[in-house]
């Protein structure tokens, strides 16, 4: 598809009054020169001498030889660039970018459906405890028809992944344009995660993920991948990618959306709906790290369960403070291993093709010397979910317990090493 020029003007300016660049002189004046002198077909005159005298205004006795300006206010450009376009320019439908092989400007253009039609998050019950909500969003900027068949499979596959980890909500997006900002608004999520398709050089492909705070519009996390021209054939490779993604937006201890998403609610200064309170009682425990805590915390994950019997994120959640509290000693939960053993043959029976209901019966396994079971639950959770390194590094711990000596101590006699552990 082509782009006409007034199109790329336009969408210069959209760039140059953002927030990101209305205060950025020498990188509005840059990106400004070899926008201008791309589309007047000056690509080949566009080196570092001519940027330095002609754009920014430089000395004519400008050796780029031994001055590196150019080159490093190429390198903040690029990055600017990416910054923009994982927040306030998501919504462009042209974007502009700098050659990664040289200094001229590319002008690519997403490709559009005929209709728009959002699809809706599930309504959950409310009976469930929840925690934060994300729509994953394919979109290509190449021209390659086949571009956007790739991106989407990329993209349903990372979320049937996602449907695995515990404490959140994610759905697919169709669309690949937005026809205004609203339409974020339709999913009723908390999260957008964008995953944007680039061409990089004719063997790779460039994948550039953002995951956007839809209530506040910010930028909570943003990557960028390097992806071979055959990545569909080569499954080590994503795993790789969507290892690094889940670890870093929904991982247990620095997932980027639970954190955002906790403080959000509470900096809010609303009253926290009955089905937040055990997700995000969870998250102030993590930041506080105390036994009071973890008292409050418990109590609260108590009352929800007293009230609402088979709520199984709070069943989960109450198995996690079953271990924490063997691990840390807080003696908190009374006759912990039968409370243990009730939760996680219940968790089996209402969720079980959840891997947290696996890992947490592997350890009430461990707890009553159970090994071939506790065994056969562990390789049962990983299965369902090998990328979560939370679950992973529970189920070394528990591992590492049951191949030491036929005669296993009590859980509650670990040793230092033992409890460090990447909750």
């Amino acid at each position: 598809m082509s782009i006409d020029e007034s199109s790329v003007l336009s969408e210069l300016n959209n760039i140059l009054k953002s927030r990101h660049f209305r205060s950025r002189k020498v990188l509005r004046a840059f990106l400004h020169y070899v926008v201008m002198q791309t589309l007047a077909g000056n690509i080949a005159k566009i080196t570092q001498y001519a940027i330095a005298v002609e754009g920014l205004g430089k000395s004519p006795d400008f050796n780029s030889a031994t001055d590196p300006l150019i080159r490093i206010q190429a390198g903040r450009l690029r990055k600017l660039l990416d910054e923009y376009y994982a927040s306030e320019g998501r919504f462009d439908p042209i974007t502009i970018e700098l050659a990664t092989r040289g200094y001229h400007a590319t002008f690519t253009h997403s490709i559009t459906q005929t209709v728009y039609q959002p699809v809706m998050l599930a309504q959950t019950s409310f009976s469930l405890s929840q925690g934060p909500s994300i729509v994953c969003i394919p979109r290509t900027f190449m021209s390659n028809p086949d571009s956007w068949s790739l991106i989407t499979r990329l993209t349903r596959d990372y979320v049937n992944i996602l449907t695995h980890f515990n404490g959140c909500q994610v759905i697919f997006a169709q669309e690949t344009r937005w026809q205004s900002r609203d339409a974020l608004q339709q999913h009723h999520t908390d999260f957008a995660l964008f995953l944007d398709l680039h061409s990089a050089t004719a063997e790779h492909y460039r994948l550039k993920c953002s995951l956007i705070h839809i209530p506040t519009e910010q930028t909570a996390w943003a990557q960028s991948f390097t992806l071979n021209a055959h990545f569909g054939d080569s499954q080590s490779q994503l795993q790789g990618i969507f290892r690094r993604i889940a670890h870093d937006t929904l991982g247990y201890e620095q997932g980027v959306a639970h954190q955002v998403w906790a403080r959000y609610l509470v900096d809010s200064g609303k009253p926290i709906a009955a089905h937040y309170q055990v997700m995000l009682a969870l998250r102030q425990q993590l930041w506080e790290r105390s036994p009071a805590a973890f008292q409050r915390s418990v109590k609260i994950c108590e009352q929800r369960l007293a009230h609402v019997a088979n709520d199984v994120q709070a069943m989960i959640v109450y198995a996690d403070y079953c271990r924490m509290d063997y691990l840390f000693q807080y003696r908190q939960i009374e006759t912990l291993e039968e409370r243990l053993a009730y939760i996680t043959e219940t968790l089996l029976q209402l969720a079980p093709g959840n891997a947290y209901s696996h890992l947490y019966y592997a350890l009430s396994c461990l707890l009553s010397a159970e090994h071939d079971a506790c065994l056969a639950a562990l390789q049962q959770a990983q299965a369902i979910n090998p990328l979560d390194t939370h679950l992973e590094t529970i189920a070394e711990l528990i591992h590492r317990r049951l191949t030491q000596e036929k005669s296993i101590a009590p859980i509650s006699n670990l040793n230092t090493t033992d409890k460090i552990i990447e909750q």
